[in-house]
C-alpha cells in the first residue's frame, strides 16, 4: 500500500527523514528507559552506528521488540494504574510506524474523537461540550471504559487495522509490538491482550479500535463528545 507521498509504506517507513524525525520526537518526549536501561539521549548514536542493520531487519520482517517495563503510577482515586515501557529503539520504531500510517488513518475518525489526534485537544472538547449544552441538550451522561487499554482484543484490533493498511510486513510489525510480553518484577509475562499504555502507537490503536463506538453513536443520532477511552453523551 501507498501513503500519500506515493510511496510504498515500508519505504517510507525506513527513510533517514522517517528515522530521524522519529528519535527526534522520543528524544523530545523524554521518558525512562526499558529493560535494556539505554536512555533517550544515547539513541541518536546508538541508530546512526547500527542503522543499516536496524533498517535490514525491519525490511526483512526479523525485527523483533523487546518486552516492555511494567511501572505503576497512582491515580486519584487511590488505584494503581499500570504503564509499559518499551525500550528507546522500540519506542522510536512505533513512531516511525506512527508517523507514516497516522495521515492514512486519521482522517476517518469521528469528529467527535478529540484525545491524541493531530489538531485535536482537550479545549476544542469543552467548547464542544459547551455549545451542545446551550442547545439544549444538559444532561450529561458520563462513561468511562474500565481498564481500557489493558483488554483490547488482538485479533480484533488488527482486523480493523486491516481496513487501513495492506502492508503486511507493518502489519506484523503492529502485531510484534502487541504480543512483545512485559517484564513484571523478574518474570516476562505474555500480552494476549491489550496496548502498551505508554508506548507512541497505543493512542493510535486505542482510536482505531474505539472509531466502531463512535459511528454506532453517530448512527443512533447522539451528541457526544469521546477523548480516549474516556466519552460523554449529552441528552
Amino acid at each position: 500500500m501507498k501513503n500519500q507521498s506515493g510511496y510504498p509504506l515500508m519505504d517510507e517507513l525506513v527513510s533517514s527523514m522517517n528515522i530521524d524525525r522519529a528519535i527526534e520526537k522520543v528524544k523530545k518526549n523524554k521518558g525512562a528507559p526499558g529493560i535494556d536501561e539505554m536512555t533517550v539521549f544515547e539513541i541518536k548514536e546508538h541508530l546512526n552506528k547500527y542503522r543499516q542493520p536496524f533498517v535490514q531487519k525491519l525490511k526483512e520482517g526479523t525485527y523483533r521488540p523487546q518486552p516492555t517495563k511494567r511501572v505503576e503510577i497512582d491515580k486519584k482515586d487511590g488505584k494503581k494504574r499500570k504503564l509499559s515501557i518499551p525500550v528507546v529503539r522500540d519506542r522510536v520504531v512505533q513512531q516511525m510506524i506512527l508517523q507514516v500510517i497516522t495521515p492514512l488513518i486519521d482522517p476517518t475518525f469521528s469528529k467527535n474523537s478529540y484525545g491524541f489526534r493531530p489538531g485535536k485537544n482537550c479545549q476544542q472538547a469543552i467548547d464542544q461540550a459547551g455549545k451542545y449544552y446551550e442547545e439544549g441538550y444538559n444532561v450529561v451522561v458520563d462513561c468511562d471504559l474500565k481498564s481500557y487499554f489493558d483488554t483490547i482484543n488482538h485479533q480484533k484490533l488488527m482486523h480493523r487495522m486491516q481496513w487501513y493498511i495492506a502492508d503486511k510486513e507493518i502489519l506484523q510489525l503492529i502485531w510484534n509490538f502487541l504480543n512483545a510480553g512485559v517484564l513484571d518484577g523478574e518474570i516476562i509475562r505474555s500480552t494476549p491482550q491489550g496496548a502498551q499504555q505508554g508506548s507512541p502507537l497505543s493512542p493510535l490503536l486505542a482510536n482505531v479500535y474505539l472509531d466502531q463506538l463512535d459511528k454506532e453513536l453517530e448512527k443512533r443520532g447522539h451528541r457526544f463528545i469521546r477523548y480516549a477511552d474516556d466519552f460523554i453523551v449529552l441528552v
